[in-house]
């Protein structure tokens, strides 16, 4: 977008800490996804209206890592948007965190013909 700063903007934002230190070793996109539709980022219904200016930022990915406390995601709120502290959990228990990194994966998993 040439102007961001026309888009809508939650009323509301905060930061989903990490529970503990450690890389990140796996990631529930799920989980993730399912609580940005609790936020009304999304529907669950078809007749569900999406609220555009929420949403989340997604600040960890597999293999990074994180001291205790450091943000890893960012909520945006509104007023429709589930109970913080459901929304919370939600999202901490959506990242997994282990004393190392996961071994890393290739890119291309398999060609196909």
């Amino acid at each position: 977008m040439a102007r961001p700063a026309r888009l809508p903007r939650a009323p509301r934002t905060y930061d989903v800490p990490a529970p503990a230190a450690g890389h990140v070793v796996a990631v529930d996109a799920e989980a993730i996804g399912l609580a940005a539709v609790a936020l009304g980022a999304g529907r669950a219904r078809i007749e569900d209206r999406v609220d555009p200016a929420v949403g989340l930022v997604v600040h960890r990915k597999l293999g990074d890592r994180v001291e205790r406390g450091e943000p890893l995601c960012t909520v945006h709120e509104g007023d429709r948007s589930a109970p913080r502290a459901v929304t919370a959990a939600r999202l901490a228990a959506a990242f997994s965190l282990g004393a190392a990194p996961p071994p890393p994966r290739p890119l291309v998993l398999e060609r196909l013909s």
